[in-house]
């Protein structure tokens, strides 16, 4: 079943957003992009639209928004096309890669067949039509038909093209007992109640084009887009029309038992007697008309578009809140926010990406880009970010504009680039900061990429230095992600199987003499690494330095030893060798491991291109792994994982968009004034496990008693977070009744007591 989730809405907001509630431990919510969209559909007075990234609604009547995804019942991502069946309240959910869902009275079924298929070559599916408790789906191999309420596949059509060639169908109408395929090459037809509609001698060409897409029947005609001009065909007659406004079309549906046309002109709608109204609103992707005559249209800017508009006689826009695009390169938690940084272009397959800051408060995201006139338009492709805590400032690492120091709504305050610093451009013109971080003085360290001076600091006292690293390299200084560990020597990954630089600037960061370096690589004696392929680096709660590479983990446990001349192998990394039957293994050797996060208790979340992990401290324990195919996680291709150490919440950024994870580690706090014990109390259809929250020390020891003090459970937190089962030493449900909760620190000094109730 699909979860409603209500909003009242304020007629003098332009634009409705939604705040979503976080759920309890385990559960999943998604952080999608809701403001661009491709297709949109109706059943009464609800409307569904569909993106590459999300699908939400909007109800008309009772103005309730919902997001519907993979959280929520979706099989998947990325939707293209949303088609609905007003007669038995359906609505098809057509995804990129051929996967179906049917949404029919709040209950969604799969239908993966066509994703399933062996096909050669393309398999998509561009189109559909209903037709006498069928639907007709226009596939890039051929005509797929099923039936709606068995909801099962019943037929297929292929290979009707001349000869019996294959062709790809874009778009299908049923007019007089004929069907009618709109393909590359023209308009095919044959008689509905044929033999056999998969012989191509049933099928004959009745219009020849270039390119003929969507067409639709009604009221008597039939309606296509030939060689990107809408034409009519009656009475066995093609006529094309001489109005430029319905060329070039996008869709074409009827809705409200009218056609309406989208091009890339006008949205216009043409009714039973043939009148044709035009709206005047260009730039849209699809458009429909709701049964109180108002136009619901999407696009790339705003959502909904829904006019004529309410009292005002304007126009609506209306979208759920989220981020402004759909991933985030990295993640900060900072004073109970998360800031996400809006990623490098080529994710989006743009120029350059200038979306800012995400900032993620209170249920509600924040997004610093232009067009909040917050960030400048000339600062591109933010990758990560760091936190002056002394100054209470950000800083952004901006893969073309060099080093960006903001205030912590996102406004930039200074940019340091190749024009007005030391730092030094790099091949097209560009000043490349990848990675940055903060050492223990207060320093801030980072990454210049394709510099000749690849690592540089911008010091406590504002001035910046650079350092050389000669050429351990070869020259080519393609540096990436930076970590300081508790030496203060700095690790440096290169992107291009150059290895892992440490770097030691000696006691004196203003006398290079004292400086030392060295580059480690896949050798003994010389780091061991699993690959020269450094991705990602994390220095853990013990000091360990976690590197991620494109072959598995590399553990440093003694990065101390780097430089102190003993024994080389004694600074080697370790791998993470686990059994499984009779054989031994590394563990996520081979993956390529794309990030690495720590959270309150010193575990490990670690991304890779097929899903994510949760480890213990020293990684030989696998908590979790969430995949597409066991979790609500959208996309298996992990960018990056942010922690909100606050709520234990888990931020996941994949290329198909953000989703977070309720976990079970949060900050210890410095006392015991503000634990939360929920549910509470518990009642008899309660399954799970109840959350202890705001311990004050970490890793602590829980104690259940019953009211007499009789002992009946106890627990470990993870930082300052700990849950129990419900369940006494023996494994069954604690009976009715109040029970007592204590914690205290080691040295005894805070304790809490907490009351929790039992209701079976």
């Amino acid at each position: 079943m699909i979860k409603k989730i209500c909003i009242t809405l304020y007629l003098f907001l332009p634009i409705f957003i939604l705040a979503q509630p976080a759920g309890g431990l385990g559960t999943w919510r998604v952080h999608l992009p809701y403001w661009q969209n491709k297709t949109i559909a109706a059943i009464g007075s609800t409307v569904y639209v569909g993106s590459s990234s999300s699908v939400f609604s909007y109800n008309e009547a009772d103005k309730e928004l919902e997001r519907i995804s993979k959280v929520n019942g979706l099989s998947d991502v990325e939707v293209k096309l949303l088609r609905s069946n007003p007669n038995n309240n359906l609505l098809f959910i057509v995804y990129e890669n051929g996967n179906i869902d049917l949404l029919q009275n709040e209950v969604i079924t799969n239908m993966p067949q066509i994703f399933q298929r062996n096909v050669i070559g393309k398999k998509s599916i561009n189109d559909l039509t209903f037709y006498n408790g069928k639907a007709y789906l226009a596939c890039s191999f051929g005509i797929v038909v099923i039936d709606i309420n068995k909801k099962q596949i019943v037929d297929s059509y292929q290979n009707i093209g001349v000869n019996g060639s294959n062709i790809e169908i874009l778009d299908v109408a049923i007019l007089d007992n004929f069907i009618y395929a709109s393909t590359y090459n023209g308009v095919y037809r044959a008689k509905l109640n044929s033999g056999n509609l998969s012989d191509f001698n049933f099928w004959s060409l009745v219009k020849s084009s270039t390119k003929s897409n969507k067409i639709e029947a009604y009221n008597g005609m039939l309606y296509a887009e030939i060689d990107s001009v809408l034409n009519t065909f009656s009475n066995n007659t093609w006529t094309a029309s001489n109005d430029s406004d319905l060329n070039n079309v996008l869709d074409l549906v009827i809705s409200n038992n009218k056609l309406i046309v989208t091009t890339y002109l006008n949205v216009s709608e043409i009714a039973a007697n043939n009148v044709i109204t035009k709206t005047g609103k260009a730039l849209k992707n699809s458009a429909i008309q709701l049964p109180n005559n108002r136009f619901a249209c999407v696009d790339n800017f705003a959502g909904i578009h829904l006019f004529p508009g309410g009292e005002f006689n304007g126009s609506d826009f209306i979208y759920p809140n989220g981020p402004y695009n759909k991933i985030a390169t990295d993640f900060k938690f900072i004073n109970g926010k998360i800031y996400a940084a809006s990623g490098y272009a080529p994710y989006f397959n743009e120029s350059f990406s200038h979306n800012g800051l995400y900032i993620f408060d209170n249920n509600i995201w924040t997004n610093t880009s232009q067009g909040n006139a917050i960030t400048p338009d000339s600062i591109r492709d933010i990758l990560s970010i760091a936190y002056d805590n002394v100054n209470d400032k950000l800083f952004a690492a901006s893969y073309g504009s060099g080093l960006v120091k903001m205030d912590l709504t996102g406004k930039v305050e200074a940019v340091y680039n190749k024009n007005n610093s030391i730092l030094q451009e790099a091949f097209g013109g560009s000043c490349r900061v990848p990675a940055l971080a903060f050492d223990a003085d207060n320093n801030l360290w980072f990454t210049n990429h394709s510099s000749g001076q690849p690592l540089c600091a911008l010091k406590s006292d504002g001035t910046m230095q650079c350092f050389s690293v000669g050429n351990v390299f070869g020259g080519s200084n393609y540096v990436t992600a930076i970590a300081i560990d508790d030496m203060n020597q700095k690790w440096v990954a290169h992107s291009r199987e150059g290895g892992l630089l440490v770097y030691n600037n000696g006691l004196d960061i203003n006398n290079a003499n004292d400086d030392a370096y060295k580059v480690l690589n896949k050798d003994i004696g010389n780091g061991a690494l699993a690959s020269n392929q450094v991705n990602c680096l994390a220095k853990d709660k013990n000091g360990e330095i976690w590197v991620g590479t494109s072959e598995g983990l590399s553990i440093f446990s003694s990065p101390e030893s780097v430089f102190d001349g003993s024994d080389k192998t004694s600074f080697d990394s370790r791998q993470i060798v686990i059994k499984t039957g009779l054989v031994y293994s590394n563990f996520l050797g081979g993956e390529n491991v794309t990030c690495i996060t720590v959270d309150k208790a010193n575990r490990k979340w670690i991304g890779t291109n097929n899903g994510a992990w949760l480890v213990s401290s020293d990684g030989y324990t696998v908590i979790h792994n969430f995949t597409t195919k066991n979790s609500s996680l959208i996309d298996n291709n992990i960018l990056s994982i942010g922690v909100n150490d606050n709520t234990g919440e888990v931020f996941f950024s994949t290329l198909k968009g953000m989703v977070s994870f309720m976990a079970d580690a949060t900050e210890a706090k410095e006392d015991y004034n503000a634990v939360d014990i929920y549910p509470n109390p518990v009642r008899p259809n309660f399954i799970g496990n109840i959350a202890i929250k705001g311990l004050a020390e970490a890793n602590a020891n829980v104690k259940i008693t019953d009211i007499a003090g009789n002992l009946v459970a106890e627990t470990q937190s993870y930082g300052g977070f700990a849950t129990w089962d419900g369940k006494n030493f023996a494994g069954s449900r604690v009976s009715t009744g109040v029970y007592l909760i204590f914690s205290a620190s080691k040295d005894g000094a805070k304790s809490f007591v907490g009351k929790i109730a039992f209701i079976n």
